[in-house]
């Protein structure tokens, strides 16, 4: 009997949240967060790597490491699809702008401007981090075909934002729902950073579904304000 009224209690639950439409909030859109900081030092990272600007490296790199990641313990994955047998992997891993690598590719390139390199070797000088703020981050390998689901929660009327960062091996696409199904938030196949924002109306459990169409191993960032 317990049991059943459980079951009737989720199902209604299910219910009213279905007849509720979205779980979106009306309340007016917070500032940027830290995952759409992120994004922006991720899309000015590869401008950087593609034109050679030492300033917009430069910035990448402040913009990323302004920031400190912590694990997502709370976020659930499930990976559907067949795993492609000897799939080639490319990349390893997404890029970081954060990281020591980075650091050394805007030195080498500084290498004959006395000006930027004070300011290149000045980017150490901000770790410890002890005082920027955080994001939640969770790192995964996607395989040619292959759809991740993650499960995450997220508080009522609290503005939240999810990056997807991938290694630009292959496109990703992106697509945020709520507890009822409803699509929030969908990015088209892109090989760029992708970023979902919103406010939910009130606590609940999002699902944010990753596909991979390429060919292609696609190590990828999932990163959450």
């Amino acid at each position: 009997m317990i049991r059943l009224a459980a079951l009737l209690a989720t199902l209604l639950t299910a219910a009213q949240a279905q007849a509720e439409g979205p779980n979106l909030s009306t309340t007016p859109g917070a500032a940027p967060g830290t995952a759409q900081r992120l994004v922006l030092a991720q899309r000015s990272w590869q401008q950087a790597l593609t034109t050679g600007e030492a300033l917009t490296m430069l910035v990448a790199i402040r913009l990323a490491r302004s920031v400190t990641l912590r694990p997502a313990p709370a976020w659930a994955r499930t990976t559907e699809g067949e795993p492609v047998p000897d799939a080639p992997t490319g990349r390893t891993a997404a890029p970081d702008p954060a990281s020591a690598a980075a650091l050394a590719i805007l030195r080498n390139l500084v290498a004959d401007d006395p000006d930027l390199q004070d300011l290149a070797y000045d980017l150490d000088a901000q770790l410890p981090r002890s005082h920027t703020e955080t994001a939640t981050e969770a790192q995964a390998d996607l395989g040619p075909g292959q759809t991740d689901s993650w499960r995450l929660p997220l508080f009522g009327e609290v503005a939240a934002e999810l990056a997807l960062i991938g290694d630009g091996d292959t496109p990703l696409s992106l697509t945020l729902q709520d507890e009822a199904g409803h699509t929030v938030c969908a990015t088209p196949l892109s090989r760029d950073p992708a970023l979902c924002r919103l406010t939910p109306a009130r606590n609940g459990f999002f699902t944010a579904t990753i596909h991979n169409p390429g060919d292609m191993v696609n190590s990828y960032r999932l990163i959450g304000n």
